[in-house]
């Protein structure tokens, strides 16, 4: 199994469930969410003696974790956008220029909003990270 996360290769409409319906990634970046993938490249050897079987586990296994990580970053989307609506700004600019003194929550609600946010863009790196997963067999 090779990854190739080279910036030319990584597709620029992955998308993500959301309740809404489907949300692209690049959407989400135009809407402030900073995420990066990184641009070089790794490859996994494995060898086995039935190929073809590990090749099926090991995409079953990343898939699994792809819808995963695409329900967890729903999730975490939703909470982000409850913050959003509740005080008219974008979690990009909250995570720049707020301190926890500037909400009506103070300190509890400044670490929930920050942490969702710091979730919410580990979880697109990952996805991003997976779906640019290019298998090989030999």
């Amino acid at each position: 199994m090779a990854s190739n996360n080279n910036q030319e290769d990584i597709p620029q409409a992955q998308t993500a469930q959301h309740r809404f319906g489907v949300i692209s990634t690049a959407a989400v970046a135009a809407a402030g969410y900073d995420f990066q993938a990184d641009a070089s490249l790794t490859k996994v050897i494995l060898q086995s003696e039935n190929t073809p079987r590990v090749m099926a586990v090991i995409r079953g296994a990343v898939d699994k974790e792809i819808a995963r990580l695409e329900k967890s970053a729903s999730y975490a989307l939703n909470r982000l956008e409850r913050f959003e609506t509740q005080y008219n700004v974008p979690s990009s600019e909250f995570a720049e220029r707020f301190t926890a003194e500037d909400l009506q929550g103070g300190d509890l609600e400044y670490v929930e909003w920050i942490g969702e946010y710091q979730l919410f863009q580990h979880l697109l790196q990952d996805l991003t990270l997976l779906k640019s997963l290019t298998y090989v067999a030999e």
